[in-house]
């Protein structure tokens, strides 16, 4: 979960599309960049945005450890 001002880049995963969460901007989602604390986006790898396109709106953390319902 990223701002866009701090978009992942060079990241491991391919991240092509990002989508709001349910409530942004004013979401529980925040930025996980360091020193970043503006509302957060659900990035989204090329599957994902299928999957979104296709009625999905619930994705799984890079980590496993949550999911966020995307709006």
């Amino acid at each position: 979960m990223r701002c866009k001002s701090h978009a992942p880049r060079k990241a491991i995963r391919n991240y092509v599309w990002a989508v709001e969460p349910v409530g942004y901007p004013a979401t529980a989602l925040v930025c996980g960049s360091v020193h970043c604390m503006e509302p957060a986006f659900i990035w989204l790898e090329e599957e994902e945005a299928r999957q979104f396109d296709a009625g999905e709106r619930v994705f799984r953390a890079f980590t496993a450890t949550m999911k966020v319902r995307a709006a």
